[in-house]
């Protein structure tokens, strides 16, 4: 009894493990090239615009409306974080002071080359000297995706982007072949732990 209870248990994980994977896969590839914004509700902005895709070694904009029954707002600061490709690295965030008008705040900097996105936050500070972020440190940053990015995934290479001529396709293929991989190589040690219990 204990020899078959033993044999299903070590059938059962690595399924479970093969699972887990193939349910996680999606995830991660719906993140890749999405523009990433904040969570609005709660918090003294109305309406957030910006400028999407960002373009190489140009103007990246970001407009926010702040609510008019918002008061002892005195300042709003924008961070951001650009990330390149060739070689793989991002820059130490910067940030700048928004221009205000009627309560619409904007904030411009400027791209660099072979940016992949632009990480960002918005720095809301109060009369009393208090601080609020969007996103919060603990969201991470919201994210701009570029006309052309390239990020490194899994040890893989991966290329997008509208004016991306390039797009590495066998990056891709890999890539996208993980989930079955594993499967085919749970499955193979399940079937090899079965012969040797029998």
């Amino acid at each position: 009894m204990e020899a078959i209870f033993n044999q299903k248990y070590r059938i059962v994980i690595p399924i479970l493990i093969c699972i887990l994977l193939c349910f996680n896969y999606p995830i991660a590839i719906a993140e890749t090239g999405e523009n990433i914004t904040p969570d609005l509700e709660n918090t003294p902005i109305e309406n957030l615009t910006f400028t999407t895709p960002s373009e190489d070694l140009s103007e990246w904009e970001l407009s926010v409306s702040v609510s008019e029954d918002s008061q002892n707002i005195t300042k709003l600061k924008l961070e951001t974080q650009i990330c390149v490709y060739d070689p793989i690295l991002c820059h130490a965030p910067e940030i700048i002071d928004m221009t205000n008008t009627n309560n619409s705040w904007r904030g411009v900097i400027t791209t660099l080359e072979k940016h992949s996105y632009v990480n960002w936050r918005i720095h809301i500070l109060y009369e009393n000297e208090s601080e609020i972020l969007i996103p919060e440190r603990s969201e991470g940053y919201a994210k701009v995706w570029s006309t052309c990015w390239e990020i490194m995934q899994d040890q893989e290479i991966i290329t997008g982007g509208e004016k991306c001529d390039n797009i590495i396709e066998e990056s891709k293929g890999n890539i996208s072949g993980f989930p079955i991989f594993s499967a085919i190589i749970s499955i193979t040690f399940a079937t090899i732990i079965v012969k040797k219990n029998q």
